[in-house]
């Protein structure tokens, strides 16, 4: 395992898409093709295992979520509620689960599916995207829960969802160009990348209403911020970064919801207990800022930062100018507070985590799409700010009386 831990850093270091530096040489455009050929050999090096033996490991491991069988019924009446308006809304406070026909993602790791179904430290550098929880599709709810996954019992006919394990560049990823390690001023240019790919993408037709999920952050806080003279400059480039990223959406994606997840506060990792070996080392590796010696006397600081983040967000995301008839953006608060289970012995029960004990299982991905679908249905300022691990398929579901997705308006 000691082996394992020193290959996956040094092989995460080539993987990087070179988000957690200042620009370099290395980031000429000549060194592209290079970079893009080392990133897919450790991709096909790390991926041997079949998906029949990776699902029977993470089965042993109990990573994996509740499979429903085919004789479960699915946890909505779509019988006896419209699940598709009749005509085609012409107001996004007007949505009902069927009437989105396009998804798309926009983040880093967490969205990226980094590790879900990993079976070894090595394999945290690979994006399961297909079992992601905002953009993931891979087979149905009864296998994955993933929010396309149920978005397919209101709509069939869905697109842009991810599946497989591939990178972003790769066709099987669709509209998912989430990356491993990128940061907040990624997010300007991916979104730009989402938007070309729809905008050339003839299965996304003009009346087609899209949903689209944002969550960045982890990174900024892991490995940025304690690198700054000054670390509370980090929150005002965000406010900058997501201003670009909404007003983009905004005026070159019309008909489009926006989900901004906040980002996990890191204290969460500091609370873990009964960390096993590989689990401490890769917490130093991935989360210098907040595990590294050096920066130990700053902890404190960090922590108000985040907690500066997370409101900003709240504040950019309720400004008037992205709520529109055609175009609204709602916080997804469920990550606010979010706590993970404790077992038997009392200690945190890591089956929801990947095996860096910083991504997270595909049974934790379950999870995490239950807390989002969640506050799709609640209300605007009613919304749970952590998620329901006590009761994690317990699934809300629109009716006759509350049809629609949730924004500020409805």
């Amino acid at each position: 395992m000691k082996y394992s831990i020193t290959i996956f850093i040094i092989a995460t270091c080539w993987l990087l898409p070179h988000t957690h530096a200042q620009i370099t040489f290395l980031d000429d455009p000549i060194f592209r093709p290079l970079f893009r050929k080392v990133r897919n050999f450790f991709f096909h090096s790390n991926y041997q295992q079949t998906e029949e033996q990776m699902l029977s490991i993470n089965k042993k491991f109990n990573t994996l979520q509740k499979q429903f069988s085919p004789n479960e019924p699915f946890f909505c009446d779509t019988k006896n509620y419209l699940v598709r308006s009749s005509s085609i809304p012409d107001s996004v406070h007007k949505l009902r689960p069927g009437d989105i026909d396009i998804v798309g993602a926009i983040g880093d790791s967490l969205t990226a599916g980094n590790g879900a179904l990993a079976t070894n430290v090595l394999q945290v550098s690979l994006e399961y995207k297909g079992v992601s929880f905002s953009i993931g599709g891979e087979k149905t709810w009864r296998e994955f829960l993933t929010i396309p996954n149920i978005l397919k019992e209101f709509n069939p006919n869905i697109y842009g969802y991810a599946t497989g394990t591939g990178l972003s560049i790769h066709s099987s990823s669709k509209f998912n160009v989430a990356e491993l390690g990128a940061m907040s001023r990624d997010m300007p240019h991916m979104t730009k990348t989402l938007i070309e790919r729809m905008q050339s993408d003839e299965n996304v037709k003009p009346q087609h209403w899209k949903l689209i999920t944002f969550l960045v952050g982890a990174n900024d806080f892991c490995f940025d911020m304690c690198y700054h003279k000054n670390p509370q400059e980090i929150v005002k480039q965000h406010e900058q970064d997501l201003l670009t990223v909404l007003r983009t959406i905004r005026d070159y994606l019309p008909r489009t919801m926006v989900n901004v997840v906040l980002p996990p506060n890191i204290k969460l990792l500091l609370e873990f207990t009964g960390k096993k070996y590989e689990c401490e080392t890769m917490h130093h590796f991935e989360c210098p800022c907040f595990f590294g010696i050096k920066h130990q006397k700053n902890k404190k600081l960090y922590l108000r930062i985040v907690l500066d983040w997370i409101q900003k967000v709240i504040e950019v995301v309720n400004r008037d100018e992205f709520n529109r008839k055609d175009f609204t953006v709602n916080i997804q608060p469920f990550t606010k507070n979010v706590q993970f289970p404790v077992n038997k012995k009392n200690l945190t029960d890591f089956t929801y985590m990947s095996l860096d004990c910083f991504h997270l299982s595909q049974k934790g991905y379950a999870l995490a799409t239950n807390g989002l679908w969640n506050n799709m249905l609640q209300k605007h300022g009613h919304k749970s700010e952590t998620w329901n691990w006590k009761n994690p398929y317990k699934f809300l579901c629109p009716t006759n009386e509350s049809p629609y997705l949730a924004t500020r308006e409805n």
